[in-house]
Order: C-alpha cells, then structure tokens, then sequence
C-alpha cells in the first residue's frame, strides 16, 4: 500500500510540470529583473556643472596693458569682476585663471595674438602666449586704420566693434598712418563727442552696462 501510494503521488507531481521546457535551475540563482534591460544602470552626466565650470576657465597672462582711467592691474581687474562677472581663480608668476560667463572662449588664429572672444563671438581682448604677454582688453568703439593693397594707402574708420557696423571714416587716403594720419585729429573728435568714455574697454558694451546698474 505504501509503495502504490508513493507511486500515484509522484506521478501527480510529475503531471503538473508536464509541457515545461527541462533546464538547470539554481536555487541560489537572483530572479530575473522584471523591468527592461538597464532601466537602474547608473547613467553619467556629461553636461554636470563641474564640466561646465571647468569650461569657462581661461588662462590669461598675470599682465595687462593699463587703459586711461586705471591705474594698476588689480584697479582692472577689480572692474573686470563687476563688469563682465569674471570669477579670479588662482594666480601663477605670469598666468592667471580667471572663470568667465558661458560661452566666452579663447581662441588662437593661425597667427596673431590669441582672441579672447564674449558668447557671440566678438572679440573682447587680445594676448600672446609668451611668458611676457599682456592682456589688452579691447572698447567697443575705436578708430581703425584701413589699408589699400594695391596703392599702399591707408585711411581711418570708426567701428562699433558689438555690431561690426562702420560709424565714421576718413576721406582722405595717405602714406601716413595711426595717430600720424591727417583725419586722426577730426576723426577722434568726432568719437570723443558721441562716445566721451570710449577709451575704456568696459564702457558701453551691453553686458558691461546691465551688469553694473545691477
């Protein structure tokens, strides 16, 4: 009687798996995860703000070309800070890293100095990259001097530097250049009169002027 009933009661057993696939199960084998493949992979972020951060470093020389109105490196640089939110993050002998807003950029041409450039692609100063360069930190509104290749003349304009727009220019074509160039005089009057505060590279730009009413 024993053996029949062990018999039938395994036979039961074996009934209820009939039509399922053999295979080598595990008891200590982790169930399968439910959810879709990688769904609690731990995905990197490539845009964090520590990368961002280090994005908007730039090295400049520790030097700067003095414009009228200031009369040292820290004065500027001090200006710079309230001006243009530039963040100083540490000095070297001749290099400073300084944090600028997003999408300034230092770019170097094929030749010329390096271009420091602002989010829309002007360019607000300029710098070599030896040990002994200067930073020159550029206005919007100067008087340019403009050279004919094929007579070797040169002449005088005004550009709003923001917009690339030529404001003003000499009508005469001369052998002399710069400050040495007959319209220099009536062409520089003509910039003091509308832009009296043109000399200083932190005047009139649109962010310079937002920033410090703030």
């Amino acid at each position: 009687m024993k053996k029949g009933k062990t018999k039938l009661t395994r036979q039961d057993a074996e009934r209820l798996f009939e039509g399922l696939p053999a295979g080598n199960a595990k008891a200590s084998s982790r169930p399968e995860n439910p959810f879709e493949a990688g769904v609690f992979d731990v995905v990197k972020r490539v845009d964090d703000e520590t990368r961002l951060w280090k994005d908007n470093l730039i090295t400049l020389p520790t030097a700067i070309e003095l414009p009228a109105g200031y009369d040292s490196a820290s004065h500027l640089r001090e200006a710079m800070t309230r001006s243009l939110r530039v963040k100083w993050v540490r000095e070297g002998a001749s290099e400073i890293v300084a944090e600028f807003p997003e999408g300034w950029t230092a770019v170097r041409p094929d030749s010329g100095p390096i271009e420091l450039r602002d989010s829309s692609g002007v360019v607000r100063a300029l710098y070599g990259w030896a040990k002994d360069a200067e930073l020159r930190v550029l206005p919007r509104y100067q008087v340019e001097s403009q050279t004919n290749s094929s007579s070797g003349l040169g002449s005088l304009l005004i550009r709003d530097r923001a917009i690339g727009q030529v404001l003003e220019r000499s009508s005469i074509w001369s052998a002399q250049t710069g400050t040495n160039h007959p319209d220099w005089t009536r062409l520089s009057a003509w910039l003091t009169a509308r832009y009296p505060k043109h000399r200083d590279p932190l005047r009139y730009w649109e962010d310079c002027e937002e920033n410090n009413l703030e």
